[in-house]
């Protein structure tokens, strides 16, 4: 970034602290009376949680319906060291504004480390909140084992399929005091948000790029305007404006405060304390910067922003950092004034510097360090904020500029090759400052589309060099980067079976279409002999574990890290949806297929596991005998050696446990179909739980995965 440039970006970065109030600890006795008549008010309907521990202090959050005529209704918050509330460490009023949609955020500080705490909230009439439970963190010296649970891309309804109630069952059928030290949403938080503000939530899913072939992520049930507090309707009388930031931020909120209704989220926030980033879907179908939907929205994207911090509880401005590395997390800002406007003036790493672009990104910063003990510091990065677009051949400086560019790298089966990609991720700084005149896209040779263009980022510079000196400084025995997409690559073969279908890389929106900055990253964190770095991934709808390639072309590629990806609790799944893109070359059966089961029954078999780790020879081979050892005969080269493990069709969360000397993952697979409670009283069934191992190593060594366990089905394509 030239020098200003980057005034500018810290111009634009220098906000002040916004609607975070932080209050010391105190012991104080319970004044309030309970109102019986309030009891089944539900004053808080959207629960309580808590978030970032820290070891002398944690943040809680909550949201107070207001009675009839109130416009700042008040509330009480307490914090005790039992359940019963007999003794308090705090017991404060909070006044809960209509600026931030009646959310309240409370830092409390001073108090024990590695201590566990129950806390409420109290409205003004006694109606009292749901209990919840945190901990802090524990001192930054101690050497205990940390787990960590995470999970990704929960759609409407998130208790469709139970995820999080397996989580909580296993916990209470163990009688632990407690399963996992955090959980780790690491983004797609929400779907569902139309691309018009004010617009009509139907066909539900359809809006932001989402095509009608890939699965709707639902809504929750319409409100009418008048229920969002604005005046009118869509279809009756003058159609809102398109560019009206109040209605976007009436939007945002409104899907916010119905998933929160959802009990089993509830359950979760309530029981363990999160720490949360975001991904596309809390603004967009494969966004950056402010870009969604075929065109620059910094209106939305600051919405979307501000209804994520009121309703997502993280610490930013107040984060903990690695010694040495300046935190460089803020709160939200709402900027004075903002419009849409098309992105130009693209800077380094493919930054608009726009200014109304600048001001909607720049709003809040939420890349940070969480630090837990001597074992831990997780390097949570903002993967959306600041990357340029991907190396997807659709995208250039000059059709992004016009608006002639959307892009979904999910809705048909299209895949390029890996050195393609990477020419056109260095733009103009490819083949050392010489970029090639043309390229060749699927067997035809065009006009190089990026041939006078910035090389992208996936970080942006400025959090490129924070994550880069935060690694370097860190003295944690673990390095855990959570990370909204997987790092590794992962390459498709098709093109075995049938030539039209082609092979090479389909995910550009991930660090697939960034392998610039994927070889810069891992290529530094070699040099400087730094150990332990371990990602922490969602986004894909599926299990996989597998390691992370300097450069995957490489004739002898050199893995650095680690990469487990944790599959969704509620969206679609991966199997079925390229079942269908692969359907268009005839290959359907090398995501999903039918085959006899067992009593004359007919079982529905993800193909997909095997096509991704062994090849489409084998998946092929597969389908043809359903016998696995002639699949593994037909195989021939893998398309992803470093890929241990895949699991295409299911939900479920992951469990990390770090100590001393090793990283241990769970992946936890639970069944696809609807749960119902009544069937399942304790939760949802698992179909299996597989682990994971990978040692303590030196720097500028080789990371090695290995296998511990598999309790139930195997998955398919799997001895």
């Amino acid at each position: 970034m030239h020098d200003s440039q980057r005034r500018k970006f810290l111009k634009y970065s220098a906000g002040a602290l916004a609607g975070l109030l932080t209050l010391p600890a105190s012991r104080r006795s319970f004044a309030q009376t309970v109102s019986p008549a309030a009891a089944n008010r539900n004053a808080f309907p959207q629960g309580v949680a808590s978030a970032d521990p820290q070891p002398d202090a944690v943040l809680l959050w909550s949201r107070v319906e207001p009675l009839a005529g109130e416009v700042e209704p008040e509330a009480v918050v307490q914090v005790s060291r039992s359940s019963e509330f007999g003794e308090l460490v705090l017991e404060e009023t909070l006044t809960a504004s209509p600026d931030s949609d009646h959310t309240m955020r409370l830092l409390v500080r001073d108090l024990e480390p590695d201590s566990t705490y129950y806390y409420r909230f109290i409205a003004a009439d006694g109606a009292t909140s749901r209990l919840g439970r945190t901990w802090t963190a524990p001192p930054l010296d101690a050497r205990k084992p940390v787990s960590i649970a995470f999970v990704s891309c929960q759609s409407w309804p998130p208790n469709e399929h139970g995820v999080y109630q397996r989580l909580i069952r296993d916990e209470r059928t163990a009688g632990a005091d407690r399963a996992v030290d955090l959980i780790l949403h690491l983004g797609d938080y929400v779907y569902g948000l139309p691309e018009n503000p004010g617009e009509a939530f139907g066909p539900p899913g359809l809006a932001d790029g989402v095509t009608p072939d890939e699965p709707a992520a639902e809504s929750p049930p319409a409100m009418g305007m008048a229920g969002m507090g604005m005046g009118g309707a869509p279809g009756g009388g003058e159609p809102p404006d398109p560019e009206d930031f109040d209605l976007y931020l009436a939007d945002h909120r409104r899907i916010y405060k119905g998933y929160l209704e959802d009990s089993d989220l509830q359950e979760a926030r309530a029981m363990y304390p999160f720490v949360a980033l975001w991904d596309d879907h809390e603004f967009g179908n494969d966004t950056w910067q402010s870009y969604t939907g075929g065109r620059s929205n910094p209106k939305k994207r600051t919405a979307a922003t501000r209804a994520w911090f009121e309703f997502v509880p993280q610490i930013l401005t107040d984060s903990l950092s690695v010694p040495g590395v300046p935190n460089e997390a803020r709160d939200f800002e709402q900027p004075e004034a903002i419009d849409n406007a098309p992105m130009r003036d693209f800077g380094d790493g493919f930054l608009s510097m726009e200014p109304n672009n600048l001001a909607a990104i720049l709003s809040q910063t939420c890349y940070r360090t969480v630090r837990w003990g001597a074992h831990v510091d997780i390097l949570v990065t903002d993967n959306r904020s600041y990357r340029g677009p991907s190396a997807h051949p659709g995208y250039s400086a000059q059709n992004v500029e016009d608006e002639q560019s959307s892009v979904n790298v999910f809705s048909s089966l299209s895949l390029f090759d890996g050195e393609l990609l990477n020419t056109l991720a260095e733009g103009r700084d490819a083949d050392g400052g010489n970029p090639p005149e043309t390229v060749v896209i699927n067997g035809e040779t065009v006009p190089n589309p990026r041939r006078n263009d910035p090389a992208v980022s996936m970080l942006g510079i400025p959090q490129k060099q924070w994550f880069k000196n935060a690694l370097a400084a860190s003295e944690a025995t673990w390095k855990v980067w959570a990370n909204a997409e997987p790092v590794m690559g992962f390459r498709f073969d098709p093109g075995r079976i049938n030539p039209d279908a082609g092979s090479g890389f389909l995910w550009t929106d991930s660090w697939d279409g960034f392998p610039n900055e994927r070889e810069e990253l891992m290529r530094f964190i070699r040099e400087n002999g730094i150990a332990n770095v371990v990602s922490l991934s969602g986004d894909r709808h599926a299990h996989y574990a597998g390691l992370v390639a300097e450069n995957y072309a490489a004739e002898t590629p050199r893995y650095v890290i680690p990469d487990f990806t944790c599959t969704t609790i509620s969206a679609f799944e991966r199997g079925p949806f390229l079942e269908r893109a692969m359907g268009n070359f005839g290959l359907s059966h090398l995501g999903m297929y039918s085959r006899p089961g067992p009593g004359g029954t007919e079982e529905r078999v993800c193909n997909l596991n095997l096509c991704m780790r062994e090849g489409a020879a084998a998946a092929q081979a597969m389908y043809e005998t359903n016998d696995l050892d002639q699949a593994l005969a037909a195989a021939g080269a893998s398309p992803n050696p470093h890929l241990a493990y895949a699991d295409n069709d299911v939900h479920g969360y992951c469990v990390a446990t770090f100590d001393a000397d090793s990283c241990d993952v769970t992946f936890v697979s639970v069944a696809r179909p609807v749960w119902d409670p009544a069937v399942y009283p304790e939760g949802p069934p698992m179909l299996r739980a597989v682990g994971y191992r990978v040692d303590a190593w030196e720097g500028g060594g080789e990371p090695e995965l290995v296998r511990t366990f598999t309790r139930g089905e195997r998955v398919f394509g799997e001895s």
